[in-house]
């Protein structure tokens, strides 16, 4: 297996999303939500319509994230005026309604998600919550992804790494210590992250069948070294057995940044 990196302009290009990879869902933890709304505006950008909604919960889009946002509380009120928005806007985010105590939108349904993909050229789906940690093991339930999706991003903050392993720092910390072998307090390393994407029950869990799968990592201006970006993401590429993950991209989703790495491996 020979692997390869190279750096690319922006997230379209760095994540292989071409016309076909219709629907994505993005996970783990580290910036989800601002990874979404910067591939929307990316695809925008190329020409393509997008709505962003999310299968669990997120805070409401900022005027400067979307377009417009529309509220849906079945599923078929709003198709007309969210066909109609999207076309005008480029870019409109979808949710069921305001949830009164966190004060975020509720999540959609698979059924009307896949409803969305005949509405836009692409749906970016928010399907996994982690409190605002850089890194998170799932329970069975999570995430919350649509089968029929084209392409899952799990996402991992690099500031996870070198980190200290506590409720600060882990969204749903036990279970990553059950399966890193880490204790309370210890440092979180390359190794213990590599081995959170080779359990089975830890950072690709629930990814449908048929989906394929590029990992992104985060925050590369946290960790700002190169050496242990390229060993971390060389050591996944190489372990991981699973055949659907095809690349591992790495940046700084800040305004204004201009290159991502992709590694990619190629089987021989």
């Amino acid at each position: 297996m020979d692997i390869t990196s190279r750096a690319f302009p922006d997230l379209v290009e760095a994540l292989e999303i071409d016309p076909s990879c219709r629907s994505i869902a993005i996970v783990g933890a580290g910036g989800k939500t601002t990874l979404m709304y910067a591939l929307a505006k990316n695809l925008i950008n190329k020409g393509k319509t997008v709505i962003s909604t999310t299968s669990t919960k997120i805070f409401p889009p900022e005027k400067n994230q979307s377009g417009g946002l529309i509220l849906i509380e079945d599923i078929f009120s709003g198709i007309n005026d969210i066909i109609s928005q999207v076309q005008a806007l480029r870019h409109l985010s979808v949710g069921m309604k305001f949830d009164p105590i966190s004060g975020k939108l509720l999540g959609v349904s698979s059924d009307q998600i896949f409803l969305m993909l005949s509405w836009a050229d692409h749906v970016i789906i928010e399907a996994d919550g982690a409190a605002g940690r850089p890194v998170k093991s799932p329970i069975a339930t999570e995430p919350v992804i649509p089968d029929f999706v084209d392409l899952v991003i799990p996402v991992i903050g690099l500031d996870s790494v070198l980190s200290v392993a506590n409720s600060l720092n882990v969204f749903r910390l036990n279970e990553f210590l059950r399966i890193t072998g880490l204790t309370q307090n210890q440092i979180i390393g390359v190794p213990e992250i590599v081995t959170l994407f080779n359990a089975p029950d830890g950072a690709l869990r629930n990814i449908p069948a048929q989906a394929s799968i590029s990992i992104f990592l985060n925050k590369f201006d946290r960790l700002n070294n190169v050496e242990m970006l390229t060993e971390l993401a060389l050591k996944i590429l190489a372990t991981v057995k699973d055949h659907r993950l095809k690349s591992i991209v790495s940046g700084t989703l800040k305004p204004f940044a201009c290159e991502f790495l992709r590694f990619h491996r190629h089987l021989c």
